[in-house]
């Protein structure tokens, strides 16, 4: 096999990693309940009509089932996440919940690696975090820092409005909602959170938040190159004039003698917000597929 047939098996398999086929439409007598049924469980009790004589095969599926190695295991979803994440996301939400672990079960049981790493490595020393001035700023980055999954989770929640919005025409989920926008956040949590633990232990690898992010919005949306590349850039400046946003309405309850300039400046990161927003909405809708195949 050359490496271009190579590529083009991984590309299949992040498409369609799995196949289900029906090999159990012959009529079965359930061995617990005795009910006989077509399928493969059991409609009263919802035993494998495979289920009976014990075989070294059992014994095996047994020993991974203890080892949660089945296929809602955590590794093969984190497998899934780091080579497909933007199908598994799109799996997740058209309704195949079987493809993986819930995303915030995931999210916590990354959080806990992400913990027992970052120690193990040293890389969790330096707790202290001051912001000159800014009691309050200072509680609420130790407190990021603290709790590494709320932490990701907060941070990437506030992609869900402009996800949802510049990506609400896509040729693949297409006016998904927001709630389904927030479950994308805390698939992309998950993922972040990867990120920022190989960054840590190999400060280059930052590289790869933005890289995933273009990754996965390409998959689970169905863009092309610059199509994926200015809607997610204009989600990047959205995302910056919200954090600012946040910040300078906390440094405004700091100053009680400056809150007139802030609110003035809370004007400038609200306009940007507004316009980008819907500037892309407007495009978004004009180009959409129902119209025309370009950006």
């Amino acid at each position: 096999m050359n490496l271009k047939e190579a590529i083009a098996r991984f590309r299949t398999w992040q498409k369609t990693p799995r196949q289900y086929s029906d090999q159990n439409l012959g009529s079965h007598c359930c061995a617990n309940c005795g009910h006989e049924f077509t399928g493969n469980y059991c409609p009263i009790c919802g035993q494998n009509a495979n289920d009976g004589r014990i075989t070294w095969r059992s014994v095996g599926q047994s020993i991974l089932n203890v080892l949660n190695m089945d296929s809602r295991s955590l590794p093969i979803t984190l497998w899934q996440l780091l080579l497909r994440p933007g199908y598994l996301i799109g799996e997740f939400l058209n309704g195949r919940r079987r493809v993986c672990q819930p995303p915030l079960n995931t999210l916590f049981a990354v959080a806990v690696i992400y913990v027992i790493v970052m120690n193990i490595f040293g890389l969790d020393s330096d707790t202290d975090i001051t912001v000159q001035g800014a009691p309050v700023m200072e509680q609420v980055s130790s407190w990021l820092k603290n709790h590494p999954a709320w932490g990701m989770m907060s941070v990437t929640m506030v992609m869900i409005l402009p996800t949802w919005i510049l990506f609400r025409f896509a040729p693949r989920n297409t006016n998904h909602s927001l709630p389904e926008s927030a479950f994308i956040q805390i698939f992309m949590s998950s993922l972040m959170l990867i990120c920022a633990l190989l960054s840590n232990l190999l400060p280059w690898l930052f590289i790869l938040i933005p890289l995933y992010y273009y990754v996965t919005y390409r998959q689970l949306f169905g863009y092309k190159f610059w199509g994926t590349l200015w809607r997610l850039f204009a989600c990047g400046i959205v995302w910056f004039s919200i954090i600012t946003l946040i910040a300078m309405v906390m440094f405004m309850f700091e100053d009680d003698n400056n809150k007139s300039a802030f609110l003035i400046g809370c004007m400038f990161p609200l306009i940007i917000i507004s316009v980008i927003l819907t500037t892309g909405y407007w495009i978004s809708k004009k180009t959409s597929p129902t119209t025309t195949n370009s950006l």
